[in-house]
């Protein structure tokens, strides 16, 4: 390995501290049950959950506040289902005593602990949550659609660098597909923001980008990515959320324009693949962990996965005209049923980037219209036999928010002063268990 350019990988990484949750803008921030057919599980306890949250995540101590605070907040809503309580983004140290090989900037640990970003502080975090209520269901959460280029495993404690991780990005030319690979990363990486949409894919340099797109048919990707579900199970978690798990076959599916291509039906296999294999891992350690996703496997050809739930998100323009489009719901719980049974489905308003639903919904309407959309949400969603996750806490509100969390956070909270629907958020939870 080049070693100047692996460090130079580790620096970019570092740039934006530990992860990218919290963001300010003044400081640098740096879960054992029989199957049934269909997919679901008898005595699936997320079938009972009344009132979900969205907590990402539940350690990071956005303004002070300690994980009594944020336990307490659980109580008050009386919430049961801790939605992406947790969040693997960027490489997450064993504890805040981890010593890194001497190529590793030595702060990282500092600043990932700083923030409650360590397996230790999750696993801790976890117990003390269960303590105060057993019953609820903890749910964290990881992406399929990254690697950074700087990687440990945190199962068998291995570190890699440019070369072991680039050798796990995604090549079309795998499948013999014309579509040169660093020209594949690096249009894909204007796509999600991870760099300038003016760079000059002739200038892409993998020893000097901080993520690429993982290739999901890479066994030793498929690797790392369980033990980041392992090590979450490990430390407590009772259900696993995958973000984009389906991107792979569609990306190859758009790339060939053809749903039958090798490469579509190996990546949405390898998927598939996943969620069994995170379910199996969570029987052998002695307990059924949930895995949900996003339902975006239901357009292919193939045979279905068998998910324990599936997410849904108001679009931004939904929010934005405050008013949800019935019939496009409807249609999704269709496909849903048909393809998964009878599997709970949960909505929350998702986040990304500058035009994600989240950035509407923070930035394009008042405190009032954001109340008033919550009980819109609330009331449309429940009619539909769908679950409202509310929005109590985390979430990145876009590069270009100026409404911020505590005029400094771009992480979205409802008791920030700004936003002020913690409240609302609370009568609508207890009106549900009250019933």
């Amino acid at each position: 390995m080049n070693k100047k350019i692996f460090i130079l990988a580790i620096v970019v990484i570092l740039l934006s501290g530990c992860t990218q949750r919290p963001e300010s803008t003044t400081t640098t921030t740096i879960l054992t049950l029989p199957q049934e057919e269909g997919g679901n599980y008898s005595g699936n306890r997320l079938k009972d959950v009344e009132v979900a949250s969205v907590y990402e995540w539940v350690t990071d101590g956005i303004e002070d506040r300690d994980l009594e605070d944020v336990i307490e907040k659980f109580s008050e809503t009386e919430t049961d289902f801790i939605f992406r309580g947790f969040w693997r983004w960027m490489p997450v140290p064993e504890s805040p005593e981890t010593v890194l090989p001497s190529d590793y900037p030595q702060d990282y640990v500092d600043k990932c602990a700083q923030q409650g970003y360590t397996y230790q502080q999750l696993k801790e975090a976890v117990s003390k949550i269960k303590k105060d209520n057993p019953d609820a269901i903890f749910c964290s959460a990881i992406p399929a659609q990254m690697i950074t280029s700087l990687a440990w495993d945190p199962v068998s404690g291995e570190y890699l660098g440019v070369e072991e991780t680039w050798a796990m990005a995604l090549d079309p030319g795998k499948w013999d597909i014309d579509y040169p690979k660093k020209k594949f990363q690096c249009e894909v990486a204007k796509s999600r923001s991870w760099i300038g949409l003016l760079k000059n894919c002739n200038n892409y340099d993998p020893g000097k980008e901080s993520f690429y797109v993982p290739d999901i048919t890479n066994e030793r990707f498929q690797e790392l990515f369980l033990a980041w579900a392992k090590k979450q199970i490990d430390c407590g978690a009772d259900a696993i959320w995958i973000d984009l798990l389906f991107s792979q076959a569609g990306m190859l599916k758009v790339v060939t324009n053809d749903p039958d291509h090798p490469a579509v039906k190996e990546s949405f296999e390898s998927a598939s693949k996943m969620i069994e294999d995170i379910q199996d891992y969570s029987i052998s350690k002695g307990k059924y962990v949930y895995v949900g996703t996003w339902p975006s496997s239901t357009p292919y050809p193939y045979p279905q996965p068998k998910p324990d739930f599936v997410t849904l998100t108001p679009s931004s323009q939904e929010i934005y005209s405050m008013k949800l489009d019935e019939g496009k719901i409807d249609a999704d719980v269709r496909k849903i049923r048909k393809n998964f049974g009878d599997i709970p489905i949960f909505a929350f308003i998702d986040w990304g980037n500058s035009n994600s639903p989240l950035a509407f919904f923070s930035q394009k309407l008042s405190s009032e219209q954001q109340r008033e959309f919550l009980v819109i949400a609330d009331k449309a969603y429940q009619e539909k036999g769908i679950i409202f996750t509310y929005p109590l806490h985390g979430g990145g509100m876009g590069g270009n928010a100026k409404k911020l969390s505590f005029g400094e956070f771009r992480i979205y909270d409802s008791l920030s002063p700004e936003f002020d629907t913690y409240e609302t958020i609370k009568e609508l939870a207890l009106n549900k268990t009250i019933k």
